[in-house]
């Protein structure tokens, strides 16, 4: 029970005064008046007995009826358990407990209320009755299933663990559907313990309990949370004396409504402190913190911490500091030719990825050529020699990258399978200042980041010469000249990319290496063609981790290493942060679901004296916003009616205040009517004891 005004129970002081009137003395003796005393002045007697109270019953009933009176003006009302209200009903029941244990769950003392609350449920299990407990974050699952052992109920209940999982109702709510579906039971009942994450239910899900099902959500939330997380980490990469550095600049971000001043933000490294920052954060607001720069010879585990507070699962940000692998580029070009120099040095230059770099002439070209290298670039050249062109079938069918440039040479004189289009004569443009770029799919990998003209444009490029080409029906034309000839085509060949450029990559057939656009286009196609992509260095909870990619990259270091290595089934172990260990490949799994947060270590069978591999797992960024939701919101979705909360607030207005909660119990008025009724049997009584006993009876 609750009040809406306590204060009027200072009013207490009141049930003093039926006391003292019982213990103040009165005159006992009849007086005689006599004319002649008339002037005499009067003197009480005064009883030597000593005082005390002679009627018990009177004077409770005077007390109570003012503690009565006083509770009536405080306005108490009631709230409602709606388990112990859904026990007292007749019928067997079919229960099911649906208890939230996503990470955010691990916030302050959620988990021990929502555990405390799952007891209760259990607790309330008797008879035919049938219960089941469903534990959910990401998914949902049945730790006990159709019981009517309450006590095995609530053991599992004391068992369960908050986990590292995002919120989601929806598989929690289709696996109750299910269950409550199934059962021949009379009443069917569930109960939703969560912390009512809004994340957890970002659109109406297609759910529909049974007719006659009640769904009962408990709320263990806090109305007021404060909670610092770290969000992001970002890596900015430089070359200094030959060893790579990576400056790590973390983002922290401050989901309360006060200002969070002298935190301190940490950088661990394979478990060793190497940096302390100290930064402010306003209200709801984000900031950054950037650490000094680091050599990276070899990966290695790294955590960043910012502060402590009530949930501490995302206050740490894991990642993996690991240097980047090269892409190996194979350049070849004319007997005596320079035609490289521009591409070479924009390919030297790059960091992210960085480039290595070779260049032969044609004749110098062997099968062995073209081992781990991710991208041949054939650069104005004659054909290759017969092996080594089959060499360069075999590397671009296995997933290798090739680059065709034509000049003054084609490096095929007849139709190939590396290349099904057609390469016509030069079409020489030097009248009018020269031809341009007329079109550009911009949709592609290659071309999508120039979209907007402030990254550059191509117009101001200037083409005097190029090479016609006929692609094939299959060929795809990513950018066209000014008069529709095909200026960029791409094809592929097996698991491999192949492009084609019309124009030279030097300053012979046009002025494309003296603009910046030079620059990044070049890093990109030879990304792009490599199938490069930058190592993960964290995962989030939730992920399936295909353990082939490591194993591709032992063999291929950093390359399109040897035939069937991208394809090559691996085996080994995986452990998990929990100490748990999954077999992989022959007689195991695959992929494995990272579904702790923390450091997983994958070690493989053939890697050598190779540490193990080591994969970051952080928890969903969601977690961290503690926003709650209105539970009406969710079970009007679920069973399109309303319910009682545990705390008795319609769910048709899941905002009732105390204040419209009395309103309708109105429970002072019963009060203030048995108050009165007690005055009014309090002076009948005390009207027949004055009669028999005489005035002033106590």
């Amino acid at each position: 029970m609750s009040f809406l005004a306590p204060l009027f129970f200072a009013g207490l002081v009141a049930v003093a005064v039926p006391i003292l009137v019982h213990l103040i003395q009165r005159e006992r003796k009849t007086v005689v008046a006599f004319p002649s005393l008339m002037f005499i002045r009067k003197i009480p007697y005064q009883s030597v007995e000593r005082r005390k109270i002679h009627n018990w019953l009177l004077l409770l009933m005077r007390v109570a009826a003012m503690a009565l009176l006083i509770a009536a003006f405080s306005r108490p009302f009631f709230h409602i358990d709606p388990v112990k209200a859904a026990a007292a009903r007749s019928g067997a029941r079919e229960v099911v407990i649906l208890l939230d244990r996503s990470a955010s769950m691990g916030y302050g003392d959620h988990w021990a209320k929502a555990q405390a609350e799952a007891r209760k449920i259990a607790g309330s299990i008797s008879g035919e009755d049938k219960g089941t407990l469903v534990l959910f974050g990401t998914g949902a699952e049945e730790a006990v299933r159709a019981t009517g052992d309450a006590g095995r109920l609530e053991a599992a209940v004391g068992e369960a663990k908050v986990s590292s999982d995002s919120t989601r109702y929806a598989p929690a709510l289709r696996l109750a559907q299910s269950l409550l579906s199934r059962s021949s039971l009379p009443r069917k009942e569930a109960f939703l313990i969560s912390d009512f994450q809004a994340s957890g239910w970002g659109k109406r899900e297609d759910i529909s309990l049974p007719d006659g099902a009640v769904l009962t959500p408990i709320s263990v939330g806090s109305i007021e949370t404060a909670n610092v997380a770290v969000t992001s980490i970002k890596f900015q990469r430089t070359s200094f004396s030959g060893e790579e550095r990576v400056m790590v600049t973390a983002g922290v971000t401050n989901r309360s409504t006060n200002a969070v001043k002298g935190l301190d933000v940490k950088l661990e490294v394979d478990g060793r402190l190497v940096d302390t920052r100290t930064v402010a954060i306003e209200p709801s607001s984000a900031a950054s913190v950037t650490f000094p720069a680091l050599t990276v010879a070899s990966a290695m585990r790294a955590t960043v911490r910012a502060g402590t507070d009530a949930l501490a699962a995302d206050n740490q940000f894991n990642f993996v500091l690991s240097p980047s692998r090269p892409v190996s580029v194979l350049m070849i070009e004319g007997e005596g030719s320079s035609s490289s120099f521009y591409l070479a040095t924009a390919l030297s230059i790059g960091t992210a990825p960085p480039f290595k770099t070779e260049t032969l002439s044609p004749s110098r070209v062997t099968p062995a050529s073209f081992e781990k290298r991710s991208v041949v670039i054939l650069n104005d050249t004659t054909p290759l020699s017969t092996a080594a062109d089959d060499a360069l079938k075999r590397f671009v069918n296995q997933g290798g990258g090739l680059l065709i440039v034509t000049g003054e040479h084609v490096p095929w004189n007849a139709t190939t399978p590396l290349m099904p289009g057609k390469v016509g004569a030069p079409v020489e443009r030097l009248m009018g200042g020269g031809g341009t770029i007329g079109t550009i799919d911009y949709s592609h990998p290659v071309f999508e980041e120039f979209k907007d003209p402030r990254n550059g444009n191509f117009t101001t490029v200037r083409f005097f010469k190029y090479r016609l080409f006929t692609p094939s029906p299959t060929d795809k034309v990513l950018a066209r000249y000014d008069d529709g000839a095909p200026a960029v085509v791409e094809w592929a060949v097996g698991s491999g990319r192949v492009m084609l450029t019309a124009s030279t990559v030097d300053k012979g057939w046009n002025d494309f290496p003296t603009k910046f656009l030079f620059l990044p286009l070049v890093h990109k196609v030879v990304s792009y063609l490599g199938q490069y992509q930058e190592p993960d260095s964290w995962y989030t909870v939730g992920h399936s981790l295909d353990v082939s990619v490591p194993i591709a990259a032992i063999v291929r270091e950093g390359g399109a290493g040897e035939a069937g290595a991208a394809t090559r089934r691996p085996t080994g172990v995986v452990m998990a942060p929990s100490g748990t260990q999954v077999t992989i490949g022959e007689g195991g799994v695959q992929a494995v679901a990272l579904g702790e947060q923390g450091f997983y270590s994958v070690r493989l069978q053939g890697a050598g004296e190779r540490r193990p591999f080591q994969v970051a797992v952080n928890l969903d960024p969601e977690e961290s916003d503690l926003t709650v939701m209105s539970p009406s919101e969710l079970v009007a979705s679920a069973t399109g009616k309303a319910a009682v909360t545990s705390t008795g607030q319609s769910l048709e207005n899941p905002n009732l205040t105390p204040e419209d909660l009395e309103k309708k119990q109105a429970v002072w008025w019963y009060l203030l009517a048995a108050g009165a009724t007690l005055l009014l049997l309090e002076a009948v009584l005390a009207n027949r004891l004055s009669k028999r006993f005489g005035f002033g009876l106590s």
